[in-house]
């Protein structure tokens, strides 16, 4: 919003040119997020506190949940606070023209939303366990569905690409072969170079303005005479005087994405730079399985004294520099990364999420004043999701998140070696046959605590592990 008012003030004072830079808006985004999230906390939580918004989950261990008694007056359903602070911020220092604000941000809210009826179900009727796995499931599904929608149907509308179609194969947008320096060879030509080495001959113009050919001078008949030709040949008398000079070696253009493909619906790989695979239809259940995951995986994640929260703001930090590199053309085509059109409006709501989850951390923090509740894990997950499928990057997200998915993997284990030494026991008849759990209990956070490990100390290594999956998501960037 800020943009639009401050934007057409740079007339009357260059001082709000400013507002044109991502990285300033982004900067101010994290530090207002910040801000609004220590500033309202206090009021929340005494709100809460009052209308006595206080409990915990079972877990099914007894020492677990013996110690989360310990807590129960500590009031949950926080995450309030960290859609405050966010939203607000998102809403004021992105620019509001670009779909992209309105997905993530509206994405955000009704996840929260979704969270806030859960909690508050659960927290105000003593007989109740919440809404249902179901109906949580189905509504997940359902916001995802309309985020996925919504960027599948503008990226359709923009490159003009049909709804209706299967995946497909694209052109590689990159170099079949980089080299840096080129000695050119007889009977190469601009066109000829750029097309091979490039593979896109419709950047001959660039490769020879880069090379001293006057720009004025650049017509197709420059940019297609061979090397070596004739100067006397009457057809080409003036095109040869600017054509390559065989055994001159040249400088080559990095190779970049062309800025007129989106790749709105196209798979990224990592290590891989010769794969472009259009998903079509297949985008949208791809991106529904990834945002609904990454919600469940950082509500299951929450279950420690600022565990999730700290583990966002490491996992924000990655996404924050992936989209301001995506959403400019030069950074993109040096790391051979998917060009994304106004993917810097994502970096400034990645660095929202940043300054509000450490806005919350001043809270949460061990000994926690206040609980985010699937109001702030639900909302965490949702927003990471749908930030990793629009910028295309849901490997990023796998391996940055790289916490959140070994906590959904220790349940999903948890459970399956349970069933599985259960069957096994009662088809060896035995009495009363009950399963074996590979954890002391799941999520494997817990597993730890009640290995002997102080709670606050299993937290902090989460986090330092967690700063090492993001290390490791932003160096496999530049791997290809």
């Amino acid at each position: 919003m800020l943009y639009h008012l401050f934007a057409p003030l740079e007339e009357v004072l260059s001082g709000f040119r400013l507002i044109h830079y991502i990285t300033f808006r982004s900067a101010f985004a994290a530090i207002l997020a910040f801000l609004v999230a220590t500033v309202v906390g206090p009021g929340i939580v005494r709100s809460l506190k009052r209308k006595k918004i206080a409990g915990y989950s079972p877990t099914g261990s007894e020492e677990v949940d013996s110690q989360r008694s310990e807590k129960a007056d500590v009031p949950t359903m926080g995450g309030v606070i960290l859609l405050i602070g966010v939203a607000l911020s998102g809403f004021l220092f992105a620019r509001l023209d670009t779909p992209y604000t309105w997905v993530i941000l509206l994405s955000f809210l009704a996840f929260g939303a979704l969270g806030a009826a859960d909690d508050w179900k659960k927290l105000t009727d003593s007989q109740s366990r919440g809404i249902s796995e179901k109906q949580k499931l189905g509504g997940q599904v359902l916001i995802a569905l309309l985020a996925i929608g919504t960027l599948y149907g503008l990226g359709n509308a923009q490159d003009d690409t049909p709804w209706l179609r299967g995946p497909s194969m694209k052109p590689n947008p990159y170099a079949l072969r980089w080299i840096k320096r080129h000695t050119i060879r007889e009977g190469e030509s601009w066109a000829s170079i750029s097309g091979k080495y490039l593979g896109n001959s419709s950047r001959a113009r660039e490769i020879a303005v880069h090379n001293g050919v006057p720009a004025d001078q650049v017509n197709s008949a420059v940019l297609s005479v061979s090397a070596g030709s004739d100067l006397c040949d009457p057809d080409t008398p003036e095109a040869a005087l600017f054509a390559p000079v065989v055994d001159r070696e040249i400088d080559m253009p990095a190779s970049w994405p062309d800025p007129r493909d989106h790749h709105r619906a196209d798979l990224q790989v990592p290590f891989v730079k010769r794969f472009c695979l259009d998903l079509g239809l297949l985008f949208i259940p791809l991106g529904i399985l990834v945002i609904v995951g990454a919600s469940n995986a950082v509500n299951l994640t929450d279950g420690l004294d600022g565990l999730a929260i700290g583990v966002t703001a490491t996992v924000a930090v990655a996404f924050a520099v992936v989209a301001y590199v995506v959403g400019r053309v030069d950074f993109s085509r040096e790391l051979h990364l998917f060009y994304v059109p106004e993917a810097g409006e994502i970096a400034v709501i990645a660095a929202a999420l940043i300054g509000g989850s450490l806005g919350f951390l001043w809270f949460n923090g061990y000994p926690a004043q206040v609980f985010m509740g699937d109001t702030g894990s639900l909302s965490i997950g949702g927003i990471l999701g749908v930030i990793a499928v629009a910028l295309r990057h849901e490997m990023t997200l796998f391996i940055a998140g790289g916490l959140f998915v070994s906590e959904a993997l220790s349940v999903i284990w948890q459970r399956t070696y349970f069933k599985a030494t259960r069957r096994k026991a009662r088809r060896a008849g035995v009495a009363d046959a009950t399963g074996k759990r590979w954890f002391r209990c799941a999520p494997h956070h817990h597993h730890w605590q009640m290995g002997g490990l102080h709670e606050n100390k299993v937290t902090v290594r989460f986090w330092i592990v967690s700063v090492i999956c993001v290390v490791a998501a932003l160096a496999i960037l530049k791997v290809r």
